[in-house]
């Protein structure tokens, strides 16, 4: 899993930078994986970015299933 991992890690701002459609991103606020300025950072530098942070950890669609589901159906009735 690691090792895995660590194949994920780089520099992805391209990639992230290239659409302008709105997205959704949602984080744990207990996460170790991604730190909430690193999150912020990705919603200032890319327009039509949504943060929502729940109380959890990394795998926050299994941690708290229900509040992941409100926040993407709230985000995507918003569009």
């Amino acid at each position: 899993m690691n090792a895995s991992q660590q194949h994920l890690n780089g520099d992805h701002w391209d990639d992230r930078l290239a659409g302008d459609c709105p997205a959704l991103l949602i984080r744990g606020n207990r996460s170790t994986v991604l730190s909430g300025e690193h999150a912020k950072d990705m919603v200032v530098r890319r327009p039509y970015t949504r943060l929502v942070e729940l109380l959890a950890g990394r795998t926050v669609h299994a941690s708290v299933p229900a509040e992941f589901a409100a926040a993407v159906r709230g985000f995507l009735g918003s569009l």
